[in-house]
């Protein structure tokens, strides 16, 4: 029998940091599941984790660093070299849904989105398909350990954030409002990539593109970005999950931001556009609503 390891990933999508985690105490409860705090030395974001056992050779773990969710797959038996690989996942009595998985060292990621998350939450086994061989995992209680490792972390679980009042800040029309871990951000979508503004926490201006079938590990990244007929601009930036994003300190490449109507993506995937509209509006209302919720006192 092939040895996995089932890992679910929690982590803010600013953070875009991968964090080598050392074992310490346990903490908290979840019923079959044992619950430890992974936060290492110097670690920014803490990391716990939750461990199920059945006494077999298969081990399934949850992992929360915060409010992005990946589900990782790892096992021997799996391909080094290998940089993607298409996953189907699916429980009895439901449909089968297929993601895309990126592999690093034997690891096999993937996103949980909306869809993902739903099925986590179902009754029954956990059957994974990777190149035609089924893995099942008869785990009880991956929503309770989820939401035991987010309370370890200090992250409020799925049921406490819809008690809370829904974030929401006026936009440009086709903009939506959207609550991060470290602040507000607007995303305007759009046909080939979207695009999310917002500022971190030293006021810098962040630009991100978006695609739902992108699915990158934390790490740095070089491209192109050309606002409008501006020169291309040649920036590092940062892969995580299904974002793209690049800090842009220089005012004057701002200026050209917040009056753009069309942002050209020149990645290491391929050529991405996107058409946009009243990107400064949308800016000044997401940065005042981070600005805001830094000085608001926690729930």
């Amino acid at each position: 029998m092939k040895v996995l390891r089932l890992v679910l990933l929690v982590g803010p999508a600013m953070a875009l940091l991968r964090v080598l985690s050392v074992a310490s105490a346990e903490t908290d409860s979840a019923q079959g599941w044992t619950i430890t705090n992974t936060t290492g030395p110097g670690q920014d974001v803490k990391s716990c984790v939750a461990t199920w056992s059945n006494n077999g050779p298969n081990q399934l773990t949850v992992e929360a660093l915060g409010g992005l969710l990946t589900l990782t797959i790892s096992s021997p038996t799996f391909d080094r070299n290998k940089r993607e690989e298409i996953i189907s996942l699916g429980k009895a009595g439901t449909g089968t849904l297929q993601r895309p998985a990126r592999v690093a060292d034997q690891i096999y990621g993937i996103t949980i989105d909306d869809e993902v998350d739903s099925l986590l939450e179902k009754e029954g086994p956990l059957v994974l398909t990777i190149k035609g061989n089924e893995y099942s995992f008869s785990v009880p209680n991956i929503p309770t350990a989820i939401d035991a490792v987010l309370h370890c972390v200090g992250e409020p679980t799925k049921a406490e954030l819809a008690e809370r009042h829904q974030l929401s800040f006026p936009l440009p029309s086709g903009w939506e409002s959207l609550d991060m871990a470290a602040g507000c951000a607007a995303r305007l979508k759009g046909d080939e990539v979207d695009t999310w503004v917002g500022i971190n926490n030293k006021d810098q201006v962040l630009l991100m593109a978006g695609r739902k079938d992108w699915n990158f590990w934390g790490e740095k990244t070089e491209l192109t970005l050309q606002i409008d007929s501006e020169p291309p601009l040649s920036l590092e930036g940062w892969k995580w999950s299904n974002l793209v994003l690049v800090l842009l300190p220089n005012d004057k490449d701002v200026d050209a931001l917040r009056k753009a109507a069309t942002l050209q993506w020149r990645l290491q995937t391929g050529n991405y556009s996107a058409k946009v509209h009243d990107v400064g509006r949308a800016l000044d209302a997401a940065a005042a609503c981070t600005r805001e919720k830094r000085l608001s006192p926690p729930d």
